[in-house]
């Protein structure tokens, strides 16, 4: 099918030739339809979508912005942006996530078109110091690969700088040097926010300034952004959100830390009208009005499939994500979500304030794709299932486990009936023992801090549950350690008066 389409438009394209002499330009994911018919939204009924899934997902506060070409044609606040309840404006300033890192690549695209900086360059080349554990494939590392996160940097790497104690990206940079990489480079994708704070690192040693100053002067000021900030403290001065996350179910406001060292690849802040006009230009090559912040044909770079993305079955651009021919990108952090879409010549931006990594997690991205069905007249899915259902389950699990290690932790100090020893009876205790009180806790322990985050970010991502769960895996190694003392114990016991003695359980 994807043949004979592409011969058509060929043939069009040939007949367009012989009769006007020229070729018109094909259109590319975030370029704007030259001659596209107004966009008919359907207020109310997006005013009636949004408020229904602020109400199911449970969460504070939203922003909705819309535009189409060179528009806006909606924005709109919903909620509390906080404890005191002021109302959710479109100027409403949100912490942005991961949606930074596409700022991060405009301005790395910038420094490009200035002749500052090269693709195909070695990161040494503009910071002569960048330097991981393995120091030979340092030198290979490409600013592309950074952009395209196919460094070989990991994931679980990238979410330790979360809270990290590094005051600025020079520092983080720097702290990298027993890194190591877990992929060749440029073999495959891994999402990585490591990539994206070097080339903070890059920016800031091309241009002369700090990260937070080129974005000020190159993106923010030029696309009128005055709602936008690079501070998390003077934000707060201007009405940011507060964040909100999930503790067992219950939505309790955070103090957000200012994380400076990760700006380039998570804590620019914005506001949903900010945030149109920034669409606005990656709709229309660069330009917001009568300004330009980027060529056409750079910003068709960062919308261009480079490398496939199996976490999303889509493709990675430089900085965005291609997927199903959406132009992309989610951004989270510790207690706010947002949603940037390019869909030809229509954006959709959805900033909230609010997470839950456990049960709402990907749920909050069906607001943003909710608007952009009733954008193209579909029905959009509001169903998100049973969310306090989820944590009331998920709630009464924790409490049993505590139970059951207070019961067991209550049973080494209770006298109770003998039983005779037996080969049957010691063995299973002894597993039970060796499954229930090590294998499990330590597997609890070890696992997350290896395959998905170290445990201070886990705690700081889910907080209640987090904790208890590492609480109670500590326990249950304290508790085996004291059942392991108390059964070597008896048995010395029984083995020296030859039978009749107890084993406690």
């Amino acid at each position: 099918m994807k043949t004979i389409q592409r011969t058509i438009i060929q043939v069009l394209m040939i007949i367009l030739v012989m009769v006007t002499g020229s070729v018109l330009p094909l259109l590319q994911p975030g370029m704007a339809h030259a001659e596209a018919a107004p966009l008919a939204v359907d207020a109310d009924r997006i005013d009636k979508f949004v408020e229904t899934m602020r109400e199911k997902l449970d969460v504070p506060g939203m922003a909705v912005g819309i535009v189409q070409g060179d528009q806006t044609v909606y924005t709109k606040g919903y909620g509390i942006s906080g404890p005191e309840g002021q109302p959710v404006t479109a100027q409403t300033p949100f912490i942005l996530g991961s949606v930074s890192k596409s700022f991060t690549a405009l301005a790395i695209m910038q420094l490009v078109e200035q002749g500052k900086i090269d693709l195909d360059a070695p990161v040494q080349r503009y910071l002569p110091d960048f330097e991981l554990a393995d120091k030979e494939a340092s030198k290979t590392i490409m600013v592309r690969h950074l952009l395209n996160q196919n460094s070989g940097l990991s994931t679980l790497h990238g979410r330790t700088a979360f809270t990290n104690t590094m005051p600025t990206i020079d520092a983080l940079i720097h702290n990298l040097k027993d890194t190591p990489l877990t992929e060749t480079v440029g073999n495959k994708f891994q999402y990585s926010n490591y990539n994206y704070d070097i080339l903070g690192g890059i920016i800031q040693a091309v241009s002369g300034k700090s990260y937070a100053e080129y974005i000020q002067d190159h993106v923010y000021s030029p696309l009128d952004m005055q709602n936008s900030f690079t501070s998390t403290p003077e934000a707060k001065l201007q009405g940011l959100a507060t964040g909100y996350k999930s503790v067992f179910g219950f939505m309790v406001p955070f103090e957000q830390p200012d994380n400076q060292s990760m700006l380039a690849s998570g804590y620019l802040i914005s506001s949903a009208e900010d945030m149109n006009h920034y669409l606005i230009a990656q709709i229309n090559g660069g330009k917001f009005h009568d300004r330009s912040v980027a060529t056409a044909e750079s910003v068709a770079k960062m919308h261009q499939p480079a490398i496939k993305d199996p976490t999303t079955g889509g493709e990675y651009g430089m900085g965005w994500e291609i997927v199903n021919g959406i132009v992309q990108h989610p951004g989270d952090v510790e207690s706010f979500h947002s949603d940037m879409k390019l869909d030809g010549d229509v954006g959709v931006v959805v900033l909230i304030n609010a997470h839950d990594y456990l049960v709402r997690g990907f749920k909050l991205s069906m607001v943003a794709d909710g608007i952009l069905d009733i954008i193209h007249g579909r029905e959009p899915v509001e169903d998100v299932g049973s969310i306090a259902g989820t944590h009331i389950f998920i709630d009464l699990a924790c409490i049993a486990m505590a139970i059951m290690l207070g019961v067991s932790a209550f049973n080494l100090f209770k006298r109770k009936k003998s039983f005779r020893f037996t080969p049957l009876r010691t063995s299973v205790f002894a597993f039970c023992l060796l499954l229930f009180n090590v294998v499990l806790p330590i597997t609890v322990l070890y696992g997350p801090s290896h395959i998905f985050a170290p445990w201070r970010v886990v705690v700081s991502f889910l907080p209640g549950i987090g904790h208890l769960v590492f609480v109670l895996s500590i326990l249950s190694l304290g508790i085996g350690a004291a059942k392991l003392i108390v059964l070597v114990h008896n048995l010395r016991l029984h083995r020296m008066k030859g039978s009749g003695k107890t084993i406690a359980s």
